[in-house]
């Protein structure tokens, strides 16, 4: 990888790790995590029909405001982490995308000195470990991208 590349990639994780440490830090509270499934929008209205008195708590010793607040805390904790692992994710695919852009640069440069190769005079001699080096290259990229089917003739 190229050092421009690795700079900007440590550079960009710096930063991400920074962002999502101060985002963690910002939690004074953490409460208990919601069951998989469930929707932000269903937990809302729950907590809202608890403060309203439209849902009574079990146990009388629970305030129903008390336990909202603990829903919308949850539901808060469970899109901060979400919004970190995105952002994890989005780091991830741009190391992928400059991974695929190195390594298609190398098949370029690659191609490109079997073709230099290729036209040099010393390949031209048969004997000669060039035209060997020629022939080894041909054929290892002949097996690995396949011979080009035939085609039909028009009759």
């Amino acid at each position: 990888m190229r050092t421009k590349h690795r700079d900007f990639l440590n550079a960009e994780a710096g930063n991400r790790l920074e962002s999502m440490l101060q985002r963690f830090s910002q939690v004074r509270e953490v409460v208990p995590w919601l069951r998989p499934g469930q929707s932000h929008a269903d937990l809302r209205r729950t907590a809202e029909r608890l403060r309203s008195g439209a849902i009574r708590v079990i146990d009388p010793r629970v305030s129903p405001h008390l336990l909202a607040d603990i829903i919308e805390k949850a539901i808060a904790q469970e899109m901060l982490v979400k919004l970190v692992a995105m952002e994890m994710n989005e780091y991830r695919q741009m190391w992928l995308a400059l991974q695929r852009k190195e390594e298609a640069e190398r098949a370029r440069r690659f191609v490109a000195g079997f073709h230099r190769l290729k036209k040099s005079p010393e390949a031209s001699d048969p004997e000669s470990p060039a035209a060997e080096r020629v022939r080894r290259i041909h054929r290892a990229r002949r097996n690995k991208l396949g011979r080009p089917r035939k085609r039909r003739r028009k009759q």
